[in-house]
């Protein structure tokens, strides 16, 4: 058990060394005070894609109508990968743990960005996932493939496990994305004696309830921090973009396993976000990611916190 924490730091260490030579501002933490703590904004890296891979079935107009959306204009769409850690109390809750290492060159930045806050990754007590993509929760290994925080408590809604965790993961899986189940299954079977599920409805931990949230995944689940403050809802990727997902909430993300059922998701999610006044924390949205949602006889609009 020494051996493998003492290596485990060093590779965290040795990153973290690399890259704060030339950190980015990026990396750099964003943050929003509540009356019970503070919920931090880190970047996990850019997520740059080709339109192709993104867009793989969406041809001709359609595709155009996406692509002004998201100002693309030379094929590659690129979006914020932003990880959220609420601290209150003793408690450091870390919401997803980004992509690490093996998914993108560009992400995998946030130990990185944590050990330039100041954050003991070590110290994180609570790791809550709102899903099992790649960007979300790959970065749960070290470069030994052992977990990067093994004395956290781990949290996933029951339905995402499930789906994740079964034999027909990889046979329904677009093509070319195959590895996204075997990269979930792997991390499962690191998890599976630490890991706790929850169902819509349920407090995860005092003051954050689970709201489904599926369609992206089957499984799919957001946070709502309950706070004297105002309420906060970590969105995962139930909302992902100011235009397509908030403007447009019946166009479907590329990436929704279940486009009907997410787009339904979208559409009332926005309308409890408005009229409850909830702030939102979302991992796509533009960095920090932190926001709110307005609407206009059923049209919504996002406002970022920074605008």
């Amino acid at each position: 058990m020494t051996m493998r924490s003492t290596r485990r730091q060093f590779s965290a260490s040795a990153l973290a060394a690399m890259t704060l030579v030339t950190l980015p501002k990026r990396l750099m933490a964003s943050s929003q005070s509540f009356a019970g703590g503070k919920l931090h904004s880190f970047s996990d890296g850019p997520m740059n894609l080709p339109i192709e891979s993104v867009f793989y079935d969406i041809f001709g107009d359609d595709r155009q109508k996406y692509l002004k959306a998201a100002k693309i204009s030379d094929g590659i769409w690129r979006r914020a990968v932003n990880v959220n850690l609420l601290e209150v109390g003793e408690r450091k809750i870390l919401f997803d743990v980004g992509s690490g290492l093996n998914f993108l060159p560009t992400l995998g930045e946030l130990p990185a960005a944590l050990d330039a806050a100041g954050v003991d990754i070590g110290t994180i007590t609570d790791v809550v996932f709102t899903h099992a993509h790649p960007d979300h929760i790959w970065g749960i290994l070290d470069d030994f493939d052992d977990l990067l925080m093994p004395d956290a408590a781990y949290y996933i809604s029951q339905a995402e496990w499930d789906f994740w965790d079964s034999d027909d993961a990889v046979s329904v899986m677009v093509p070319g994305r195959e590895s996204f189940a075997v990269g979930a299954k792997s991390r499962f079977d690191k998890l599976r004696d630490q890991i706790s599920f929850f169902k819509g409805g349920d407090e995860i931990l005092s003051g954050i309830e689970a709201v489904d949230t599926s369609g992206h995944t089957p499984g799919h689940a957001s946070l709502l921090i309950h706070d004297s403050a105002g309420p906060v809802l970590i969105a995962g990727d139930a909302l992902t973009h100011p235009v397509i997902s908030i403007e447009h909430p019946q166009w479907h993300d590329p990436a929704d396993m279940d486009r009907e059922a997410a787009a339904l998701t979208r559409k009332r999610l926005l309308d409890r976000l408005a009229t409850d006044k909830i702030g939102l924390a979302a991992t796509h949205l533009p960095a920090p990611g932190f926001g709110w949602v307005e609407s206009n006889q059923s049209v919504w609009r996002y406002i970022a916190a920074d605008s």
